[in-house]
């Protein structure tokens, strides 16, 4: 494994332990809030000297589209922003009807107000760090549909397939031109690297029938495929249903949601490296012993090792206790595993 336990803790678990807050202050200076994320790191590596989670050295990790955090897409198709205290922004959806999607178009990237604030970070960034990466986590065209269009976009996939993969078609462009367009502006050096590397994450796509996943998303996340010469796969939910549908991606890893049947998975990708979602509730007020168990199945159900890039923890919340978080952090060691 490359890294054997990786944890990302929620809003709501650093504003317990630390009292931050994450309204819109904490986000909208570039400078701050990678100053905030910085100290961050810092303060959870400071608590759990032991356990490898954080970073006592940590350095700043400076990102141009982080204002919305996740959210950039949503912000960026027009969706108003929320900024909670112990929350991560999030994307409110566009009230809309069939109408509006039929006249949906690809955002005027040069005029759009988003990526102009997110440019100009970019430059306060560099003066101030030297580096920028552009970083936008644009998730797939189905995911960005959601956020963006809601019910109403579930609702076409349903009634109105051809507008529905239209809408997922013009969300699919505009995300390879955002890489050309606004990441090369932001990492000229960098990016987009030979070979073109990319990926998203499908999280959406448990909310579709895999019928309806096949007639109406497939065709569009293989016109993605085909942009990329290298691409990785994020599936959050369980995986079982899609693990045939998502044969044609060839993707070069996977990463893959808790309570999957890992067997299965190793069934029809046998040599794909793969991470590993484990759920925080299958964590959260468990014994050592309970603990050890859920870790012991994933690797021995979703191995071999040399194929486990990780295994990993998100919204990791106030619920999980210190001693839930050692015992899960020390496991794979404590029972040989890695």
């Amino acid at each position: 494994m490359e890294k054997n336990i990786f944890i990302i803790f929620s809003e709501d678990w650093l504003n317990d332990k630390f009292g931050a807050t994450f309204e819109q202050d904490f986000w909208a200076d570039p400078i701050r809030r990678t100053e905030n994320l910085r100290e961050l790191q810092y303060q959870t590596a400071k608590r759990y000297p032991d356990l490898h989670v954080g970073d006592i050295e940590a350095k700043p990790r400076p990102i141009a589209s982080d204002e919305y955090a996740h959210r950039f897409m949503g912000a960026l198709f027009g969706c108003p922003i929320r900024y909670m205290k112990t929350q991560a922004p999030s994307a409110e959806p566009l009230k809309c009807d069939f109408d509006d999607l039929e006249r949906l178009e690809m955002p005027d990237l040069h005029n759009n107000e988003v990526v102009k604030k997110a440019l100009d970070d970019a430059k306060q960034l560099k003066a101030k760090y030297g580096f920028c990466s552009g970083g936008i986590n644009t998730g797939s065209p189905l995911n960005v549909a959601i956020t963006v269009f809601g019910e109403t976009f579930l609702a076409a996939c349903a009634g109105e397939p051809e507008l529905a993969q239209k809408v997922l078609m013009i969300i699919a462009r505009t995300e390879i031109r955002l890489a050309y367009e606004f990441s090369q502006v932001v990492e000229p050096d960098a990016f987009p690297g030979t070979p073109f590397r990319s990926g998203y994450g499908n999280c959406p796509a448990i909310m579709l029938s895999p019928r309806n996943y096949r007639e109406v998303v497939l065709p569009v996340d293989m016109w993605y495929r085909q942009q990329c010469d290298v691409f990785n796969l994020h599936h959050c939910g369980i995986f079982d249903r899609y693990a045939e549908l998502y044969l044609p991606l060839k993707p070069e890893s996977l990463d893959i949601g808790g309570g999957t049947d890992y067997a299965l998975l190793r069934k029809y990708y046998p040599d794909t490296p793969a991470s590993y979602i484990v759920n925080p509730d299958t964590l959260e007020g468990k014994t050592r012993e309970e603990i050890d168990a859920v870790v012991r199945h994933i690797v021995e159900t979703g191995g071999p090792t040399s194929k486990i890039i990780r295994l990993w923890s998100y919204d990791i919340s106030r619920a999980m206790t210190d001693e839930n978080l050692a015992d899960y952090c020390t496991s794979l060691q404590r029972q040989n595993l890695v």
